[in-house]
């Protein structure tokens, strides 16, 4: 019984002295140190915010004495900065509308000043013979042409080109063209003061010929190379193209009928051009009535030519074209006749060398009686011409011309002179600076 005592004795003591010892290392534990941390942070933040919240407070109160809010003086700045970008798009707008103009108007021209000497030849036979021509030389200004072309659309085309020439001021085209894109021909129709479409020299332009002026046969027989009316131009197959037209048939330099034609029918002028690649083949036809006075008949004209071109480099030095042109047709009852061939060469990128040869014959006709003249005098009627120009390309806008021409009066069909003459010639001696832009 004793023996339980003390084991329960035992058991109560030392389990006092386990919570005392417990209790003794609870008290000397260091505390925990994140816990304070976390607590000294708080409170810098809660300081933190307390002090911006007053900076605030006091920034609100300068702003208000001001008579202002923060979001007005944004909303002010905001404001401006809209307009200025309104204005910089409205005027950007504009300058767009401008480019879009500008790119759909085209500006082309070219300049031809000169020097020319002219030493006249004529020995006649024949009695109490006038010669009318003599030497002379000038400076002028040959061509000063400006050529303003619009196109608004791929549906239509407008074109204006002054012509700024020796001592005047004319109008050179003037014309309005109206294209169709749902057929594969292409048909256009152009109205208005344009070249006549009739074979090859007519239409092209001075400012790439080679030589400084056109032949006889073209002075003669289409004088101006301009007239007015409407063309028809459509490409029926692939590397065909074909023009029908309708004019006055005075062109713009008759001195009588300057714009108006006082015959009531139209002349009527068709082209056919074929491009083979190494050679393009033209025929043309012309046909329609004249007046030479307000009181005149009419007089029935018509003209029929064939074209050759041959573009090709056939030297190592440069390439090579061949032009050459026929006409033949009645004019003021009589037949007629002109014809012209031209070479040029290339000579590398700089130089090149053209030699033409043309004649003109106001009358082929053999019939003495009809005419009352003699035999010869209708055999050597023409009027030739032979061209020889040497150009230098100084760079891709200016181009020098040095040219020789030698124009013979009264031949016949192989430059023999008549023989009552035994000289008439004109010798032209020709020194051009062109500029093209």
């Amino acid at each position: 019984m004793k023996d339980g005592k003390r084991v329960i004795l035992f058991n109560m003591a030392l389990m006092l002295i386990c919570q005392l010892a417990f209790a003794q290392k609870a008290k000397t534990t260091k505390p925990d140190t994140t816990i304070i941390n976390l607590q000294q942070r708080m409170e810098s933040l809660t300081f933190q915010v307390n002090a911006l919240g007053q900076e605030l407070s006091a920034a609100k109160d300068q702003l208000n004495k001001q008579g202002q809010t923060p979001f007005q003086a944004v909303e002010e700045k905001v404001s401006a900065t809209d307009d200025k970008l309104a204005g910089m798009e409205e005027r950007m707008l504009s300058a767009e509308s401008d480019i879009g103009g500008l790119k759909k108007l085209k500006v082309s021209g070219y300049i031809q000043t000169r020097f020319e000497y002219i030493n006249h030849d004529r020995i006649d036979s024949a009695a109490n013979s006038v010669d009318t021509r003599s030497d002379s030389s000038w400076f002028y200004v040959r061509r000063g042409r400006i050529k303003f072309v619009y196109t608004p659309s791929a549906t239509s085309q407008y074109c204006i080109c002054p012509d700024f020439s020796k001592d005047k001021v004319s109008l050179k085209e003037a014309w309005i063209t109206l294209k169709e894109p749902w057929t594969p021909m292409g048909f256009s129709l152009t109205m208005g003061q344009m070249n006549w479409p009739f074979g090859v020299e007519i239409e092209r332009s001075s400012s790439v010929r080679e030589v400084p002026e056109r032949s006889v046969m073209s002075n003669k027989l289409f004088k101006g190379e301009r007239d007015r009316g409407v063309k028809l131009n459509f490409a029926p197959i692939n590397k065909m193209s074909v023009d029908l037209g309708v004019y006055n048939g005075y062109g713009i330099d008759n001195s009588v009928f300057t714009w108006n034609d006082p015959t009531k029918p139209k002349d009527f002028i068709g082209r056919i051009k074929y491009d083979f690649g190494l050679v393009a083949l033209t025929g043309s036809y012309y046909e329609g009535f004249e007046k030479t006075s307000t009181t005149s008949d009419n007089f029935y004209k018509n003209r029929m030519g064939g074209s050759f071109e041959m573009y090709n480099q056939f030297l190592p030095i440069g390439r090579t074209a061949v032009l050459a042109e026929a006409i033949t047709g009645v004019s003021q009852t009589k037949e007629v006749f002109g014809y012209y061939a031209m070479l040029v060469q290339n000579i590398g990128n700089k130089l090149g060398v053209a030699l033409r040869i043309d004649s003109y014959d106001p009358n082929t006709s053999s019939d003495t009686t009809k005419y009352a003249c003699t035999a010869n005098d209708l055999a050597f009627d023409q009027t030739s011409n032979i061209s020889a120009a040497v150009n230098y390309w100084w760079d891709d806008a200016v181009r020098l011309t040095l040219a020789l021409d030698r124009t013979l009066y009264h031949t016949d069909m192989a430059l023999g002179l008549h023989p009552k003459y035994n000289t008439c010639q004109d010798d032209k001696i020709t020194l051009q600076m062109q500029i093209k832009f």
